[in-house]
């Protein structure tokens, strides 16, 4: 009777366990090629697809894949996934780095039971390497902003005028690491919070490895910003340069 028992015990748990993988398995990314996301995007309506760009909203009006919707990852929406059919593939993208399960606009598709998840490789830095079209809603023209090299950065911050650092990454890749007195306003808040900024400062904008400055550079300057200049190469080339 001791031995049945076990045995039942044994299944029961190894049920629940095959049970948990295959939620857990569900509720992951999957990755996507940028030919095959094309496929499906050129097959729709007979393979659904939602695709949702997670950049800020600066870069995703700046330059998108057509059919996606403009959702940083750092701003929720309680209704986003309101009229997305539960049986469409649901594909994510970034810049250049891997979507990924930390931010919460995912673990809203998540939690909503969508099954069919997945992350575009290579993000849109990739679907444009393939010379495949985008489209821009609202374009930020670009503007001249000289680049400071982190050799140079001391010397920039004793000639200019009542220089400011804006670091423009997200909170949790600042926080680790960052130069000493920078402001942190995340690109995906910066047409929020650029008035938090002095008029008359001498901008230094900085940001992960130098594709995302001379967007929110430009986007200063034509905002009133008369003096910006940007790091070039961002914080991985300042981390490079400097010991």
């Amino acid at each position: 009777m001791k031995h049945k028992k076990a045995v039942l015990a044994a299944l029961v748990t190894l049920f629940l366990g095959v049970t948990g993988f295959a939620e857990a398995q569900q509720n992951t990314l999957l990755p996507v090629s940028v030919q095959s996301m094309k496929t499906w995007l050129d097959s729709s309506p007979e393979s659904p697809v939602t695709l949702i760009d997670l950049r800020s909203l600066l870069e995703c009006r700046d330059a998108k894949i057509a059919q996606a919707v403009c959702h940083s990852c750092d701003t929720q929406q309680d209704d986003l996934f309101a009229l997305v059919p539960k049986e469409n593939k649901l594909i994510f993208y970034t810049g250049n780095r891997l979507a990924d399960s930390k931010c919460a606009v995912i673990d809203q598709a998540l939690a909503a039971g969508y099954k069919n998840v997945y992350r575009l490789e290579g993000g849109f830095a990739a679907w444009r390497k393939e010379g495949y079209p985008v489209v821009s809603e609202k374009r930020t023209p670009r503007v001249l902003a000289h680049a400071v090299i982190p050799r140079n950065l001391s010397r920039w911050q004793k000639q200019a005028k009542n220089p400011l650092v804006i670091d423009i990454r997200q909170a949790e890749d600042f926080t680790p690491g960052h130069l000493e007195g920078a402001l942190n306003i995340p690109l995906s808040r910066l047409h929020l919070d650029y008035a938090q900024i002095p008029l008359d400062a001498t901008l230094l904008v900085v940001d992960e490895d130098g594709t995302q400055s001379f967007l929110a550079a430009s986007y200063l300057l034509r905002k009133g910003f008369m003096n910006v200049r940007r790091l070039k190469g961002g914080m991985n080339e300042y981390r490079r340069r400097t010991p």
